[in-house]
């Protein structure tokens, strides 16, 4: 047996114990049948696994007789076997003068012999006892004691083990999220219909911690991480287990019943959360966001918990809000995205997408010879989806690459189609930005020119201004586009980026002014003001400027006088479909030919 730590060790034999991950209430099916086992064979009336805490003794299984899931350390037999590192043995209770007068002697569970052999761990803490007990005075011979020691010894390889193999963070040495759900699920079992609460923790959220790591390095990150899961296992000692889940994310999981309790507890510590930590003397300023959820323990705890926990951290992420209650409504919305993303690779090949096209019109003589492509979802189960609800989804996720491609294919092709009845029309098509950071985009819209006989002149490529575009290889993509013979337009013009000096090394030729600033120009000086302003400023610069979102004849007269170049909007026509747009062009062509005339 290890040789136990005894002399003013107190303190580091806590946080050793409390680095496991062990001290709470929750059952293990191993941990049981050891002390089944214990019980059958010294054949005794009871036996169980407790670890000590602080101030608490926890019971992690039972055998026969049970006493509570934990009790005050001080009335406890386990808080004296751990100060030895042999067995301890009280043969007769009523005549040991430490536990004559103890509640589980003289109580219902009249308890009159104890043996608890030490758990130690390999290097020396004694952080609880595998013990047994029984209603009438016994004792262990030395044969016994050892069997006894034995079994305390599996008992401590396992809780090693947990902690070697998948169920221990390896930066924290904290329980990850596998002994999150095996907790979960162990209560399920055994507090079935109990109220408990889960909160997940960002400290930091993603974005602080892409920051540090790149400024600071990795060793400060993981340092940091470390203090911060330091500083939660002692905020919630004795209140709830924590659990490092990914990077900086915490769980909280409370030991009790009383949710409304644990939850205003919760919102108490918020300037501890909040406070700087000190890693390597280096003071860090962290924002903390926190997801809450209260639920009662059940079968799909293990399952349901956790994904509720992480849909109310995330919400709170969105809202830029510390907390975050778990709304199901909120959850709703989050099942639905991602039922949606999931269903995105099914939808291109089953032919739930299609383009509309949104007539463009010259302002100088009236003209429709161009169209922007918008895509649109007919979703097989649910119905239209608003391209205003999937693109932004899509635009996050790796998606974004095989459905750009789509667009960019069905688009070229259906000008083909057009060009080959005698149609010259030009149409434009939107990028995000994740598809200039594609290696092959310029190669891939090229290829699709020359398999449909599509002259490059007549594909616009959108996009929209922004930070992202400051990177070299999307500056290269962009020329590469730009030397096809493709036209470029910055999208949403006035109201994003707007990088001037940066806009100059953009090889665009087109800017789209942003329809929220044209809806309202009619009536709104400001906007008024605004608008023609862009459109003097873009003139200057000899870009070719498009008006999004003309919606009336006033709107138009204005833009017009201001020297805009193309406008769409419902003024002219909806979105339509390809053959609706070749009717809607030919009937303004034939009316600009009868105006000539």
């Amino acid at each position: 047996m290890p040789e136990i730590l005894l002399n003013n060790s107190e303190s580091e034999r806590v946080v050793a114990a409390q680095q496991l991950g062990v001290l709470n209430a929750n059952a293990s099916e191993y941990f049981d049948s050891i002390a089944r086992l214990a019980a059958d064979m010294f054949g005794v009336a009871a036996s169980y696994v407790s670890l000590i805490d602080s101030d608490r003794q926890w019971f992690k299984a039972a055998a026969g007789f049970c006493p509570p899931g934990s009790m005050p350390r001080d009335e406890t037999f386990c808080t004296y076997t751990i100060q030895q590192a042999s067995v301890m043995i009280i043969e007769d209770t009523l005549l040991d003068p430490r536990f004559a007068d103890n509640p589980m002697v003289t109580g219902p569970a009249a308890i009159r012999f104890y043996a608890g052999a030490p758990l130690l761990t390999p290097e020396g803490y004694a952080i609880g006892a595998l013990c047994l007990i029984d209603t009438a005075p016994s004792t262990l011979n030395a044969a016994q004691e050892a069997k006894l020691v034995k079994l305390a010894s599996l008992v401590m390889a396992h809780i090693m083990l947990g902690r070697a193999v998948g169920h221990v963070d390896a930066v924290s040495g904290m329980p990850n999220r596998y002994q999150l759900i095996g907790d979960l699920t162990e209560l399920a079992k055994n507090h079935a219909g109990e109220d408990r609460v889960l909160a997940d923790i960002d400290m930091p959220n993603a974005t602080k911690a892409f920051e540090i790591i790149r400024v600071l390095g990795t060793t400060v990150y993981d340092g940091m991480v470390r203090e911060a899961g330091e500083r939660l296992t002692l905020l919630f000692a004795g209140r709830a287990q924590v659990y490092h889940l990914t990077d900086a994310r915490f769980a909280i999981l409370s030991n009790d019943s009383d949710g409304k309790a644990f939850i205003q507890y919760l919102y108490s510590v918020e300037p501890e959360l909040q406070a700087p930590l000190h890693n390597l003397n280096v003071p860090l300023n962290l924002s903390t966001f926190c997801g809450i959820v209260e639920f009662d323990l059940c079968p799909g705890s293990a399952k349901d918990a956790p994904r509720k926990a992480a849909s109310a951290v995330n919400q709170a992420l969105i809202s830029q809000q510390r907390w975050n209650v778990y709304s199901n409504a909120d959850d709703e919305h989050q099942k639905r995205a991602f039922r949606l993303l999931n269903d995105v690779a099914e939808g291109i090949a089953g032919g739930h997408f299609h383009l509309l096209y949104q007539p463009k019109h010259d302002l100088v003589n009236g003209a429709c010879l161009s169209a922007e492509a918008l895509l649109r979802w007919n979703h097989a189960e649910l119905g239209p989806i608003s391209p205003a609800e999937f693109i932004p989804l899509v635009e996050k996720t790796a998606l974004i690459g095989p459905l750009s491609h789509w667009v960019m294919r069905t688009a070229i092709k259906q000008i083909a189609e057009w060009h080959s009845a005698g149609h010259q029309v030009k149409v434009a098509i939107n990028l995000s930005a994740f598809n200039f950071e594609e290696p092959d985009i310029v190669e891939r819209l090229d290829a699709l020119c020359k398999e449909f006989g599509v002259d490059p002149r007549y594909v616009e490529i959108e996009c929209t201004e922004g930070i992202w575009m400051e990177g070299p290889g999307i500056l290269k993509a962009l020329h590469g586009i730009r030397d096809l013979g493709m036209s470029l337009a910055l999208d949403d013009f006035g109201t994003g980026y707007s990088n001037f000096a940066y806009l100059q090394k953009v090889p665009a030729a087109v800017v789209k002014v942003d329809q929220s600033l044209i809806r309202n120009v009619h009536s709104n000086p400001r906007d008024q003001r605004i608008v023609r302003s862009l459109i003097a400023l873009a003139k200057e610069l000899d870009y070719q400027v498009v008006a999004e979102g003309v919606e009336t004849e006033h709107a138009l007269a204005l833009i017009r006088e201001w020297g805009c170049h193309i406008a769409q909007g419902y003024h002219f026509a909806k979105p339509l479909a390809a053959p609706d747009f070749l009717l809607h062009a030919l009937r303004y062509r034939d009316a600009q030919m009868n105006n000539a005339a």
